[in-house]
């Protein structure tokens, strides 16, 4: 009778055993079947929005890019691809502003040169947009950038900075001539240029752009000279002084900061030929470099 006893309590703890364990695995695998279910969900949400964004798109293409309202600037008599590039250095003077704005802070204020994330998406959403896409197109290097810079665009921009003294009056006058002193004492000097190409680079960062003025002005002391600031004094800078947002300091960094760029693109040599140009042209003032100092010398 005992025996009888102990093996049906022994099913029974068995069986209550087996009950638990099947138990538990029904619960496992509901929760397996909710996990499943709840990333069916998400991947049904994320399906449907990927179809949104190619219905937007879909529309977007159909509606706004093909839309000739906004292409009508590109089919004016006037156009871009009308006058080889005539119009392009209208723009910069226009977008630049020299006629109210000294030209660092045309430069500044410039949405060629920066800008608005709009115009850097959509080339075809105003003209403003489509000369941001072209000149960013524009290949940087010597050779192509002198089939560019024709005689007739030359005589172009010299024009429009003769007129009612622009060139003088909007400071254009002392940053080229800064410009071209400033040549020869670091056209060969790779380890200056590269340390304010750096510093430079790290000073997009807004953390660092307050230090970075002192690591400009650290770095360039040695190749400033008395000539160099006397030309972007405020004295002779610009005659829009309550416009200007500029100092001496930041000029000569501008300075600098333009020639590390220009080094960085190899086409430094090039761009100085072509200010020098242009100075001459404009200032009918020559800028002595040492190539010209060497035929004074022979010549004395």
């Amino acid at each position: 009778m005992i025996k009888k006893i102990s093996i049906a309590l022994f099913v029974v703890v068995l069986l209550s055993c087996q009950s638990k364990a099947t138990k538990d695995e029904i619960a496992k695998l509901k929760q397996e079947t909710k996990d499943q279910q709840i990333l069916i969900d998400s991947l049904k949400n994320f399906n449907q929005g990927l179809i949104g964004f190619q219905d937007y798109f879909k529309n977007e293409r159909e509606t706004y890019y093909l839309d000739k309202d906004k292409l009508l600037f590109l089919l004016e008599g006037t156009s871009w691809f009308f006058l080889n590039n005539r119009k392009l250095v209208q723009y910069f003077f226009d977008d630049f502003n020299l006629k109210e704005y000294d030209v660092y802070r045309g430069i500044e204020n410039s949405s060629v040169l920066y800008p608005a994330s709009h115009d850097v998406l959509d080339i075809f959403d105003s003209e403003s947009s489509f000369v941001v896409h072209m000149v960013s197109k524009i290949d940087r290097s010597p050779e192509s950038l002198e089939k560019l810079c024709t005689p007739e665009l030359k005589e172009m921009a010299y024009s429009l900075l003769r007129k009612n003294n622009l060139y003088k009056a909007s400071g254009a006058y002392a940053a080229v001539k800064g410009l071209l002193l400033s040549y020869e004492d670091i056209k060969d000097d790779k380890d200056f240029l590269a340390t304010i190409y750096k510093i430079a680079e790290k000073a997009n960062d807004v953390y660092y752009y307050e230090e970075s003025n002192g690591d400009f002005l650290n770095a360039i002391s040695e190749k400033t000279t008395d000539e160099i600031r006397a030309v972007l004094s405020d004295e002779n800078y610009t005659t829009y002084y309550e416009n200007t947002r500029s100092t001496v300091d930041s000029r000569l960094i501008n300075t600098y900061c333009f020639w590390a760029r220009r080094s960085k693109e190899n086409n430094m040599a090039f761009t100085y030929s072509l200010l020098k140009e242009l100075h001459e042209n404009v200032a009918h003032e020559m800028v002595l470099d040492d190539e010209n100092l060497a035929l004074d010398e022979s010549n004395s």
